[in-house]
């Protein structure tokens, strides 16, 4: 049981670094003016590089490049799967850092999913 919960454990303190780390250069770009699309698109590339290797490595333990481009397309996906979900809230009246913040629980659901059926497998 222990060795069944160490992977979610630490895929738990991976995704609350990386979620940290995504939205906190997410609020910093919104922060600095650009546009909405701009900071999702470009808070997502500098969370594929990041994520990458604190997933691969420190949840998976795999940071090969032979992983990279299935890592780099499930990430696009989950990019804009986010900035769709982003749009549909900010329209309703949420602001942008709020919406972010409400869809950060989703994304870290799917994200691991994404990871362990598909990316790591």
């Amino acid at each position: 049981m222990k060795r069944q919960l160490l992977p979610l454990l630490k895929f738990g303190l991976a995704g609350g670094m990386n979620t940290a780390f995504g939205y906190l250069s997410y609020a910093a770009l919104v922060l600095v003016g650009l546009p909405l699309w701009l900071a999702v698109a470009g808070s997502t590339m500098l969370a594929i590089i990041f994520n990458f290797y604190s997933y691969g490595g420190l949840v998976f333990g795999e940071t090969s490049g032979r992983f990279l481009p299935k890592f780099v397309a499930f990430y696009a996906a989950l990019g804009v799967g986010n900035f769709s979900a982003l749009k549909t809230l900010t329209h309703m009246g949420v602001g942008p850092l709020i919406a972010q913040a409400i869809l950060v629980p989703a994304l870290a659901i799917i994200g691991y999913g994404g990871m362990r059926l598909i990316v790591f497998r």
